[in-house]
């Protein structure tokens, strides 16, 4: 009977979807694929751990799964099909990842592998046109290639970029974000062959939206920048940079896809001008020429990073909606960083300072994260809950490209998903946002203050335990992570009613 009357109330949900998550149209003034991140230089953060929080934005009917996967060792040399023709021969060893999956989506994947390493990535269209691949190129499988090879962010960047060199990057532009527990690092990649990365100082932040934001290039500098070594040459070529009339080489300036647009119309530039003023030092106006990092107003936490994932200009000019009062404040004219297209965001910290498995921690939000919780998640279990995602936990390239992109048998499993229960409880947010706002911060948001307040106190006591019995100390960290699941399941439940 309650399996009965939990489907029910899915299909209810689910009969609100939003037009744009259900049949992938945009709200008017928006263009598809606008993700939001926040990289935090270990020496910038209030404990001194590297931290990414991101917001992933996307349209269609897209299922958040979420799966760890187990390394393995094939044995020899494996050829693994990039997608378009293309095929990459690499030596058999993979990594494990917890593999935070969007399906059906060639860009909106995120991973975390049993080294600690996280990529993640923003769309970021350039002006570069044409075909520069070598069948077909490399598109989804570069960040998963990286995620299976990389021990370090750095490492992981070097893959990468020879990876597009190697084939030819299909896609328009991307940036994607790379760290561990000392470094964080953005990869801006252009179509073709072409690459720039640069290293966030372990003082500073850098706010990433849907444009490239690295500026000035060190070649002379391998410790903070890595890329194409003809980059500023092949700017030049295509008539994107002249030394004599633009100065210094600004990367940004060269390759990004022109706009015309004012920046409060722009999304990207309202985005990163109140990332910059949330957690910046000084405060900042409404521009596009916006430096790639800058040092905080304070020490950033895990809590300061979760508000800015869910901000709606909320007590500025750009808050239409009077208090929530006037409708939902995912759908106004301006692109807000919390939109009606976020299907799920978190917070990562990379801490050198504790123990496996717990050095790496994630907060994750299985939808928009100002309608759902941020759950605490550790990639170093062996076992996920049951509600966080479904399919084999074994690597195997062609069912998990093949699943990934068609994917009948996840959607058929999907209403044992949490993700699936927390988004017909954000549909009914939308559809009544103000009031139900205050009911959730008064009867679902605790549940996270609560999580954020005991997660200390847990991590000491699995710090002892683990000195004396690692396998009981796995046990009691998956009952964990269990537990704060099963919470929020039964609260989420609880307010579908």
């Amino acid at each position: 009977m309650r399996n009965l009357r939990l489907k029910i109330l899915i299909l209810l949900g689910l009969a609100l979807l939003p037009l744009d998550r259900a049949k992938g149209t945009a709200p008017a003034g928006r263009s598809d694929g606008e993700c939001f991140t926040v990289l935090v230089g270990r020496n910038a953060s209030a404990d001194g751990s590297v931290l990414v929080a991101h917001n992933e934005d996307d349209r269609g009917q897209i299922v958040v799964n979420v799966r760890k996967i187990k390394p393995r060792d094939y044995g020899g040399p494996r050829k693994v099909a990039l997608g378009r023709g293309a095929v990459h021969e690499t030596d058999g060893r993979t990594s494990g990842f917890l593999w935070i999956e969007a399906t059906t989506q060639e860009f909106a994947d995120s991973f975390i592998n049993d080294h600690g390493v996280l990529i993640t990535s923003d769309s970021c269209p350039s002006r570069v046109a044409g075909d520069d691949t070598t069948d077909g190129g490399i598109g989804y499988m570069l960040r998963r290639l990286m995620a299976e090879k990389a021990s370090s962010a750095r490492e992981a960047v070097k893959i990468g970029g020879e990876l597009i060199e190697k084939y030819g990057y299909r896609a328009s532009g991307r940036t994607y974000s790379i760290a561990d527990k000392s470094e964080a690092w953005m990869l801006a990649v252009l179509r073709g062959r072409h690459w720039y990365a640069q290293r966030v100082p372990d003082d500073e932040i850098a706010v990433l939206p849907n444009h490239f934001t690295i500026r000035g290039i060190r070649p002379d500098d391998p410790d903070h920048f890595l890329g194409s070594r003809d980059i500023v040459e092949y700017a030049a070529k295509n008539g994107w940079y002249d030394a004599a009339k633009d100065g210094a080489f600004d990367f940004k300036r060269a390759f990004e896809r022109p706009s015309n647009r004012e920046p409060a119309a722009d999304g990207n530039a309202l985005r990163q001008w109140r990332g910059l003023n949330l957690l910046g030092g000084t405060p900042w106006e409404l521009g596009r020429d916006y430096p790639f990092s800058t040092k905080p107003g304070q020490k950033v936490t895990v809590e300061a990073l979760m508000a800015v994932l869910r901000d709606h200009y909320e007590g500025t000019p750009y808050d239409t909606t009077d208090g929530y009062k006037t409708g939902s404040p995912n759908r106004t004219k301006f692109r807000t960083i919390c939109t009606a297209s976020t299907i799920n965001a978190f917070v990562a910290s990379f801490r050198s300072h504790l123990p496996e498995p717990i050095s790496v921690s994630l907060w994750l939000a299985f939808g928009k994260p100002d309608t759902t919780v941020f759950l605490p998640l550790y990639p170093g279990v062996e076992y996920l809950p049951p509600g966080a995602g479904v399919g084999p936990d074994t690597h195997d390239d062609e069912p998990m490209y093949r699943s990934h992109f068609e994917d009948a048998d996840i959607k058929t499993a999907k209403n044992a998903l949490l993700h699936t229960k927390v988004l017909a409880l954000e549909n009914a947010a939308e559809a009544n946002y103000g009031p139900m706002r205050e009911k959730l911060e008064k009867e679902l948001f605790p549940a996270e203050k609560s999580f954020l307040e005991g997660r200390p106190k847990f991590e000491a006591e699995f710090a002892a335990l683990c000195a004396k019995d690692k396998k009981a100390a796995l046990s009691k960290l998956e009952a964990y992570v269990a537990a704060a699941f099963e919470k929020i399941e039964a609260l989420t439940e609880k307010l579908l009613k």
